[in-house]
């Protein structure tokens, strides 16, 4: 049975109003309460009321992990740090009402963030690939397979966002040394990628199934855009985050996502320089670790992250990995095709 005060109800619609009649009186009370009422709001959550089995001011600490978990598939405990702070407070101002007993998320072993990340894990939302299984999944398609090796790999190497790589020109690349320039960050190409982007400029069409582009070879753009029939050139080609957008499309249907090919990437130059038990100990340590070891470590880790243009410091590291830890521990990342 779920733990906390458990409401069971219809859910017919005078329930579901009366949680919104809560939430618009919680929204009341003041401008910081409104924006966290809106954020709820957007998210949703009275759609899961029938199958709780209560409405959601009733929900209880393991209705708000599912909710969380397979509902929302959140798996960084950042994102769920900031996300639970707006929900906590709408609880907390639920008890001060007395419209329930408890706040759910106190002394609750299943919103805590060991529990939360290791049901992520188990769950399928750490998106943790493989460079082959990235590869693979690009060079299986049909039509100009180089076009997504070039958008995955570019992630993976280290580009942050498809929004960034959007705005990035031919001209950004340095041939000899193999460094990608992104801004004022540095970023060492393989000779895979190099020649991969050398391939797309030599490809004079993109094949998506019936449909056929031209590539807009003009363009000064790292990876050039598509040319929609009937255009003389890209309308992507002046407009970045078109471009950013026809990206995502692309890998969303290849089942990549933008955080995961990054966090993978990073995870892949991780492991490779300082090897898995070493990244295990520090994202999954078996022992207490004493505070002296944990600075030393986060100080090894940060000068390498900060070298490869990684912008985070070894603690945040620590804390938004563990997902990934778990996956390289007992296995489930995406390695192969299916």
């Amino acid at each position: 049975m779920p733990t906390g005060f458990v409401h069971f109800c219809n859910c017919n619609r005078g329930n579901c109003m009366e949680s919104l009649e809560r939430l618009r009186e919680f929204e009341a009370v003041s401008l910081e309460y409104q924006k966290i009422g809106n954020y709820i709001r957007k998210q949703n959550p009275f759609l899961y009321e029938r199958e709780y089995g209560r409405d959601f001011v009733h929900f209880t600490d393991e209705d708000l992990m599912d909710l969380f978990i397979r509902k929302f598939r959140y798996y960084k405990p950042s994102v769920m740090s900031a996300v639970f702070g707006k929900y906590k407070r709408f609880y907390g101002w639920c008890k001060e009402q007395e419209y329930i007993f408890q706040n759910p998320f106190d002394q609750s072993k299943y919103l805590s963030y060991e529990y939360l990340v290791r049901m992520a894990a188990s769950h399928g939302n750490v998106p943790y690939y493989s460079r082959e299984y990235v590869v693979g999944i690009c060079e299986s398609q049909l039509g100009c397979k180089e076009y997504y090796k070039a958008i995955a790999l570019s992630l993976f190497e280290g580009v942050r966002s498809y929004s960034q790589l959007a705005r990035l020109k031919w001209t950004d690349i340095d041939w000899e040394n193999h460094i990608l320039m992104v801004g004022k960050q540095r970023i060492c190409l393989s000779e895979e990628l190099m020649e991969t982007y050398k391939q797309v400029r030599n490809c004079e069409c993109f094949q998506n199934k019936e449909q056929r582009f031209q590539l807009d070879q003009g363009s000064g753009a790292l990876i050039p855009p598509l040319i929609r029939h009937g255009e003389q050139q890209s309308y992507a080609n002046q407009n970045p985050r078109y471009l950013s957008n026809a990206f995502s499309r692309k890998m969303s249907l290849l089942g990549l996502s933008a955080s995961g090919l990054y966090e993978s990437g990073i995870m892949y130059r991780l492991v490779g320089q300082f090897g898995k038990y070493e990244i295990l100990q520090y994202l999954l340590p078996e022992h207490t670790v004493e505070k002296s070891a944990v600075i030393q470590k986060n100080q090894v880790f940060e000068e390498f992250l900060k070298e490869n243009g990684i912008l985070l410091s070894g603690r945040d590291f620590s804390f938004d990995f563990k997902g990934y830890g778990i996956l390289l521990k007992y296995g489930g990342r995406r390695e192969k095709i299916d």
